[in-house]
C-alpha cells in the first residue's frame, strides 16, 4: 500500500476502482452530490473504503505491466508501482516526492506543462503516444493516458498517469519498415539490373545485327558474280553459314527477351501439318548427312492433315529439338514422330517426340535443361556451343500452345524429348484456281530507302532492283522528307538510328504532312528489334518492321504486303464498294467532332491490328468487341465478317473455323487499309494539322 500514498487518501490514483470494489462487497460508499459538470470531469473519492477492496486494488496496481503513477498538480510524484520501475528503472523510493519532470525529455517540457494546466480544468487525456526518459537515459516510447483525481467535493487535486511501454511494438514496426525499405531497395536494384540487361541486349543486338546485315548482303552481292572460282564460292558459303549461325544465336536472345517481357505472341493460322514437318526435317537433313546419321520422320495415320496454330513457332520448337539431337549424336539415328491423342480435358492434341542415340543426359541434370542460360554440362558449351536459351524458349512456346514438354534420358543411351500442343484440326482451303504466290498482286514499286550507311543502301538497292522495283536512296531522315515532298513513292524503308534526324523523328514529321504524303507506308528497317523498340516505331506512325540482318525473302514479302492495294497476306486486296460506307463515317464525324473521331480511330486501329492472332474463341470475343466501332466508321465488310464469326457454334468450330477465320483476316486486312488510306486521310483533311497541335 506504500506506493499508493504520497498524495493522501484523497489523491489515490485508483479511487474509481476502490469505489467499484466497495460496491462489489455490498457496501455503499458515501458520495457527495456533484454538479453535472464536475461529475463529468472526473471520478470522486469515497469517504469510506472497504479495507479488503483497497488491498485488492493495491495488488492489481502492483501486478500491472503498465506504469501507474500518481502525481499532484505541481507535478510531484505521489505513487509509483512496480510496472513503472520495470519500464523506467527508478524505484518507488527514488521517485515518490520527486518531480515527474525527471521522466520528461527537454523538448517535451511544454507538453507536460500543458497537460497539468488542462488537468486543473478537469480535462482528461485518452491514450496518446509520446516519449519518456528512463533512469539509464533511454528514450522509452509510451502510450500515455492521464486522468484527473478529484477530492470529496469534486476539486481536482492530482492526476493518474498510466503509461504502456511501446518499445517492443516500435521495434517490430521499425523492423518491418527496415524490411520494407530493404525489399524496395532490392526491387529497385532488380529493376535497374533488368533494365541494364534490356539495354545491353538492345545495344548488343543492334551492334551485332548491323555488321551481320553487311556480311550477309555482301555475300549475296559476291555470289551474284559469275567470275568466282569454285573455291571462292566455297569460301563464300562458309562465311554465309557462319553468319546464319550467329544470327540464330542473336534471334534466340531476342526471343528470350520477348518471353521475359511477356510479349512472345502466337499467330494461329490454318496450315498443313505434314508439309511443315517435311520442311523442318529438310532443313536439318544436311547436318545429319554430314555426320552419317539416319534421320527419319513418322507421322501417325490418324493425325489431322490440316490444323490451326502458329506454324512458325511450331517449326521453331521442332527445329530446335532436331538440331540439338543431331548436334549431340555422334553415331546412330535421330527420329521425329508425330501423332494425336485425347487430353485429360477431352480435347484432341498433337504429340511430338524426337528420339536420338546420342550422348544422353545424367538424371541429376535433367531439371536444368529447360532453364535459361543453362546446359546439362559446362563441357557441352565448350564442345558444341550455344546460348542455353533454346529449350527455355521451346518450353514457353509449348506452354503457350496449351501443352507440356519433357525429356527422358540416360548417359550413353540417348534421349527422348516429347511435347504436346493443342492444334485443333481444321478443314483445308478449298481447291480453287490457284496462282503462284509470287505472281499474285506483284507490281513494280517506286521505293525510297533511307539509311546512313552506304553499304546498307547498296545491299537493299540490289535486293529490290533485282526484284524489279525502282529504288531511290537517301542517307538521312531530313533528306527523306525533302524527297517525299518533291517526288511520288509507293513505300518508304526507313532506318532508325541516323545522325541529325533519326527515323522515328522523320516518321512523325511525315505523318504530320497532308495526304497522300502523310499516308505513305513506312517500314522500319533497323537492327533495333526488341519488343519495346518495335512498339516505339509503331507508336511513331510506322506501319511495320523488318529487322537487320535483312533477309531477301522477308524484304520482298514486306514490300509485297505494303505495296498499294495489298493486304496483310501479301495479296492484292481490292475494296468492294460494300466494304466501306463513306456517308456513315461522315455522319459519325459530324456527331462527335473531328478530334474525338480521330482519337477513337487511332485506338480502333491499334485494337484491330492486334486482333485475330490467338484461338478461334478469342477471335470471336475480339470480333464482338470491335463490331460496334467498325459500324460507326462505316466498315461494312468487316461488320459482316464479325457477324459471321460470331454465328459459329462450338459444335461447328472444327468444321468451319479455318474458313471463317481466313475470311475474318481478309476483312481485317481490308479494314486496316481503309482505316489508314481513307478514314484517317479524311480526318486529317478536316482537322488542324498535327504539327500545329503539338506546338
Amino acid at each position: 500500500m506504500a506506493n499508493l500514498q504520497g498524495i493522501g487518501d484523497e489523491g489515490s490514483a485508483n479511487a474509481p476502482c476502490l469505489a467499484a470494489c466497495s460496491k462489489a462487497q455490498g457496501r455503499r460508499a458515501t458520495r457527495p452530490r456533484l454538479s453535472p459538470g464536475k461529475r463529468a470531469a472526473g471520478a470522486t473519492l469515497g469517504t469510506v473504503v472497504d479495507p479488503l477492496a483497497s488491498q485488492w486494488l493495491a495488488t492489481i496496481v502492483e501486478g500491472s505491466d503498465d506504469a501507474i503513477i500518481g502525481k499532484s498538480l505541481d507535478g510531484t510524484v505521489g505513487s509509483w508501482n512496480s510496472g513503472a520501475t520495470r519500464i523506467f528503472g527508478y524505484t518507488s523510493a527514488e521517485m515518490i516526492g520527486s518531480p515527474i519532470s525527471r521522466l520528461i525529455p527537454d523538448e517535451l517540457a511544454a507538453e507536460e506543462v500543458e497537460i497539468l494546466a488542462r488537468l486543473a480544468r478537469g480535462e482528461r487525456f485518452d491514450h496518446f503516444e509520446t516519449v519518456r526518459i528512463a533512469k539509464d537515459r533511454r528514450r522509452v516510447p509510451v502510450s500515455l493516458a492521464v486522468s484527473p483525481i478529484l477530492d470529496a467535493v469534486g476539486k481536482v487535486v492530482g492526476a493518474s498517469n498510466i503509461a504502456r511501454d511501446l518499445s517492443s511494438r516500435k521495434a517490430a514496426e521499425q523492423t518491418l519498415r527496415d524490411a520494407k525499405d530493404q525489399a524496395q531497395r532490392m526491387q529497385a536494384e532488380a529493376d535497374n539490373a533488368n533494365q541494364a540487361k534490356t539495354d545491353f541486349l538492345a545495344a548488343m543486338s543492334h551492334e551485332i545485327r548491323t555488321p551481320l546485315n553487311c556480311i550477309e548482303g555482301v555475300i549475296y552481292l559476291l555470289t551474284r558474280s559469275q567470275a568466282l572460282t569454285p573455291e571462292q564460292l566455297r569460301y563464300a558459303d562458309l562465311v554465309k553459314n557462319a553468319s546464319v549461325a550467329l544470327r540464330i544465336i542473336v534471334d534466340d536472345i531476342l526471343d528470350f527477351s520477348k518471353v521475359e517481357a511477356g510479349q512472345l505472341d502466337l499467330e494461329p493460322r490454318p496450315f498443313e501439318l505434314a508439309a511443315l514437318i517435311r520442311d523442318t526435317v529438310a532443313i536439318v537433313a544436311p547436318l545429319a548427312t554430314a555426320k552419317n546419321l539416319e534421320l527419319t520422320c513418322v507421322i501417325d495415320a490418324g493425325a489431322p492433315k490440316w490444323v490451326s496454330g502458329d506454324q512458325r513457332r511450331l517449326r521453331q520448337v521442332l527445329l530446335n529439338l532436331l538440331a540439338n539431337a543431331v548436334k549431340f549424336t555422334m553415331e546412330g539415328s535421330v527420329k521425329l514422330a508425330a501423332g494425336s491423342q485425347t487430353a485429360a480435358d477431352g480435347r484432341e492434341q498433337m504429340v511430338f517426340s524426337v528420339t536420338d542415340t546420342g550422348l544422353g543426359v545424367a538424371t541429376e541434370n535433367l531439371h536444368r535443361l529447360f532453364r535459361a542460360f543453362s546446359q546439362a554440362d559446362n563441357a557441352v558449351n565448350r564442345l558444341h556451343g550455344g546460348t542455353g536459351l533454346g529449350l527455355a524458349i521451346c518450353k514457353r512456346i509449348v506452354e503457350m500452345m496449351g501443352g507440356e514438354i519433357g525429356i527422358v534420358s540416360e548417359i550413353g543411351e540417348g534421349s527422348i524429348v516429347s511435347f504436346t500442343a493443342h492444334l485443333p484440326s481444321v478443314a483445308g482451303p478449298a481447291l480453287v484456281s490457284e496462282k503462284p504466290v509470287d505472281k499474285v498482286g506483284v507490281r513494280n514499286c517506286r521505293i525510297l530507302v533511307v539509311d546512313d550507311i552506304d553499304t546498307n543502301l547498296e545491299i537493299v538497292e540490289t535486293y529490290l532492283q533485282d526484284a524489279g522495283h525502282s529504288v531511290v536512296s537517301v542517307n538521312s531522315g531530313l533528306g527523306a522528307i525533302q524527297l517525299l515532298g518533291n517526288s511520288r513513292f509507293d513505300l518508304v524503308l526507313m532506318d532508325v538510328q541516323m545522325p541529325m534526324m533519326d527515323g522515328v523523328t522523320a516518321t512523325r514529321c511525315i505523318r504530320a504532312l497532308s495526304a497522300p504524303i502523310g499516308d505513305i507506308p513506312i517500314i522500319a528497317m533497323t537492327a533495333h528489334v526488341l519488343p519495346q523498340q518495335v512498339k516505339t516505331f509503331l507508336e511513331a506512325g510506322m506501319n511495320d518492321h523488318i529487322g537487320k540482318p535483312i533477309e531477301l525473302a522477308k524484304l520482298l514479302e514486306m514490300v509485297r504486303r505494303w505495296q498499294p492495294g495489298a493486304g496483310k497476306d501479301g495479296v492484292c486486296v481490292e475494296s468492294d464498294p460494300t466494304d466501306f460506307d463513306r456517308p456513315t463515317l461522315d455522319t459519325f464525324v459530324l456527331a462527335v467532332g473531328t478530334e474525338k473521331a480521330t482519337l477513337i480511330a487511332h485506338k480502333f486501329l491499334e485494337s484491330l491490328s492486334g486482333a485475330f492472332k490467338s484461338t478461334f474463341t478469342d477471335s470471336q470475343h475480339e470480333a464482338h468487341d470491335l463490331i460496334n466501332t467498325a459500324g460507326v466508321f462505316g466498315l461494312c465488310g468487316f461488320v459482316r465478317a464479325c457477324r459471321e464469326i460470331a454465328e459459329v457454334a462450338p459444335s461447328q468450330e472444327l468444321e468451319r473455323s479455318g474458313q471463317v477465320l481466313q475470311e475474318m483476316q481478309r476483312a481485317q486486312s481490308i479494314a486496316l487499309r481503309t482505316l489508314t488510306k481513307q478514314l484517317l486521310a479524311k480526318l486529317r483533311a478536316v482537322a488542324v494539322p498535327p504539327v500545329r497541335r503539338r506546338a
